[in-house]
């Protein structure tokens, strides 16, 4: 495991060098094993189109949103953009997808994958390029077999910058709840899953997903949910409240999915009312950066050395130096928040947004695994004399989760890779 940073501002890629007490010990050798996380995902393949508006017309795509298209609709238009040569690249999709690809790459341990793959793959068809592009470290051992086709998502970019898109579903809901690997599940640091999942009653995937929760909460696994779309949420929010009430321990959103969920467009605010059903909230805002609340108990709360701020909620930052911590755990649970501006202002040109809000998770699902892996070690650490969720503070993770999106950002592709650059130390943020 490599930890999330080595504790001064300017580090927030993990380190390569074990802390020094931990040196010695191997992942074998340990108590608990390798630390690794879980994610059940519908299956996608991501394809990049550069073109005129005249091609959406055409489809009857329309301009700036997404469409479910059938087989035969779908299967049209693949063949004219592949005979007029107009993809521009094909790679794999999905959130938790990437998120598990941005997990191992930060801290170098394993994630495993669950999904419905085609039974038969041809070299260069799109199950074949969604293999190739996942790293060893994201374990595909539990996907399973289908007749069919990988999901596939046409991303069409017009001159003005938009996007649009055309998705076929192919086999991705087809996942069963038998194929969920119990053991797997209740050994793992975390799972992960998207609203995505719960879109259609009558899937095998609902039932799967639905499964994987309740398996999680049963072993007090961290399961970690991302909202994945407004209007899905904004079409079932009683049904998604539910949702997080009964098994979610971190609930991640950006701000126009926390508006759907709560009716507030206050980020502060709409934390406040999705803590009163999860432990951790996670709310990416775009240029205005990123917020994260949660509870800690009032015998371990830390005071932030920053100005102290008020918005929606007053002080709000006050004890964002505190770790997080499940509520029923607390003796005296309090709410703490924190918030941070984009890492160096952003980056100077976006390209593509896709993937930071998952870029972000995958630094806090890190966090949250390190300190499993360092409980398991070093059990009578001072670091685990509270039942604590993260090995870091909640305004660390903040910075962690913001840094890596950033990364994201710059590179114009959801998924790390590579050699990271180096840090530049941390501006002070303007209050």
């Amino acid at each position: 495991m490599r930890f999330p940073g080595n504790r001064i501002p300017q580090h927030y890629f993990p380190v390569e060098e074990r802390p020094k007490r931990l040196r010695n010990i191997s992942d074998q050798e340990a108590p608990g094993g390798s630390t690794y996380v879980v994610g059940l995902d519908q299956l996608i393949v991501d394809l990049e189109v550069i073109c005129g508006r005249d091609l959406l017309d055409r489809f009857q795509i329309p301009h700036g949103e997404s469409v479910v298209l059938s087989d035969d609709r779908f299967d049209t238009l693949k063949e004219y953009i592949t005979a007029n040569q107009q993809i521009h690249t094909v790679t794999a999709g999905g959130a938790v997808g990437n998120t598990l690809n941005n997990y191992t790459f930060l801290s170098g341990e394993r994630a495993y994958l669950l999904g419905a793959i085609d039974d038969v793959i041809h070299t260069g068809s799109f199950a074949f390029r969604y293999i190739n592009d996942t790293p060893r470290a994201v374990a595909l051992d539990h996907c399973v077999p289908r007749h069919g086709h990988i999901a596939t998502a046409i991303t069409f970019v017009t001159p003005d910058g938009e996007r649009s898109f055309a998705v076929n579903m192919g086999i991705a809901n087809s996942f069963p709840p038998e194929a969920i690997p119990a053991g797997l599940v209740e050994h793992s640091a975390g799972v992960l899953l998207t609203a995505f999942c719960l879109r259609d009653p009558e899937a095998p995937i609902y039932e799967a997903a639905i499964s994987l929760m309740k398996l999680a909460k049963a072993a007090q696994v961290p399961v970690i949910f991302s909202l994945g779309t407004s209007s899905l949420v904004r079409e079932k929010q009683a049904y998604f409240r539910d949702i997080l009430q009964r098994y979610v321990t971190c609930a991640a959103m950006n701000n126009e999915e926390a508006l759907a969920l709560t009716n507030h467009s206050d980020t502060l605010l709409a934390c406040n009312d999705i803590l009163d059903l999860v432990d951790i909230v996670v709310i990416t805002e775009g240029a205005k950066g990123l917020t994260m609340a949660g509870f800690t108990d009032d015998k371990f709360k830390r005071p932030t050395d920053a100005a102290i701020r008020s918005k929606g909620i007053e002080n709000y930052n006050a004890w964002e130096y505190s770790r997080l911590m499940r509520k029923r755990v607390c003796e005296k649970p309090i709410k703490i928040f924190s918030h941070i501006h984009p890492y160096l202002g952003g980056p100077q040109k976006v390209v593509n947004t896709n993937g930071a809000g998952d870029a972000a998770i995958a630094a806090i699902l890190h966090d949250i695994a390190a300190n499993k892996y360092h409980r398991n070690r070093l059990p009578d650490s001072e670091k685990h004399k509270g039942d604590f969720l993260t090995y870091s503070s909640l305004a660390r993770n903040a910075q962690y989760a913001n840094r890596v999106a950033y990364q994201v950002l710059l590179s114009a592709s959801p998924r790390l890779d590579g050699q990271l650059p180096d840090d530049t130390p941390l501006q002070k943020e303007e209050t």
